[in-house]
C-alpha cells in the first residue's frame, strides 16, 4: 500500500486476491485501487475500532465491492463478514462493523454510484501511480478524471456475489462455490 498525504487514503501497489472460504471463487482488487480501509467514525476509535485493524483486508475488499457495485449491497456486506471471519476478527468486532455498514453503508454506496456516474476513477492507472508525498486523493482523483483516466472494466466472477447470499464462510461443497464435489 502507498499512502496519500493524509494517511487516510491508500493505493494498492499490487493486486489483492481474496479466495472465498474453501472454494475456488476469488475477488481480485486491482493494483491501483484506492481505499480508506474501514470508514469507522473517529468517536468509535476509543472503543478499539479504527479504520485499520485485523479487518483491513476485509475492508479493502468491501470498499472495492461498494465501488464496483457488481454485487448487491447486502452481498458485499456479507462478504465483508466472511472475510473478517477468515481473518480471525473477534465476533464482537465483526458484529459491530456489520451493524455499522448495514446502518450507515447506504451513504457510501450511493456516494460511490454518484462518483462513478461523474466519471471519477478509483483505480489509478499504472502510469500515474507515482504521485507525490503531499498529494491528497480527492485532488488527484479529479486530475486523473480531467486527464481522461477511467477505471478498468471490473471482471468479477459472478459466483462471488452468490456466495454473499449469507455471511457463512463457504465450503468447497457449496453448490455456488464452483468447486467440484
Amino acid at each position: 500500500l502507498k499512502p496519500f498525504a493524509d494517511n487516510q487514503q491508500w493505493m494498492l501497489v499490487e493486486n489483492l486476491v481474496y479466495i472465498l472460504g474453501q472454494t475456488r471463487v476469488s475477488i481480485t482488487v486491482p493494483k491501483g485501487f484506492v481505499t480508506d480501509f474501514a470508514s469507522i467514525p473517529q468517536p468509535f476509535w476509543s472503543f478499539g475500532l479504527s479504520p485499520s485493524g485485523r479487518y483491513s483486508r476485509a475492508a479493502i475488499i468491501h470498499d472495492y465491492l461498494y465501488w464496483t457495485q457488481a454485487c448487491t449491497r447486502l452481498e458485499a456486506d456479507n462478504i465483508l463478514v466472511i472475510a473478517m471471519k477468515e481473518s480471525m476478527v473477534p465476533e464482537s468486532t465483526r458484529n459491530t462493523i456489520y451493524r455499522g455498514v448495514r446502518l450507515g453503508g447506504a451513504t457510501a454506496w450511493n456516494g460511490n454510484a454518484t462518483a462513478r456516474a461523474r466519471g471519477l476513477p478509483r483505480v489509478i492507472p499504472p502510469d500515474s501511480m507515482s504521485f507525490g508525498p503531499l498529494e491528497l486523493w480527492p485532488d488527484y482523483q479529479t486530475r486523473l478524471r480531467e486527464a481522461g483516466a477511467t477505471d478498468p472494466v471490473a471482471t468479477q466472477d459472478p459466483r462471488s456475489c452468490a456466495l454473499g447470499a449469507t455471511a457463512e464462510v463457504p465450503l468447497a461443497d457449496d453448490p455456488a462455490s464452483g468447486a467440484e464435489r
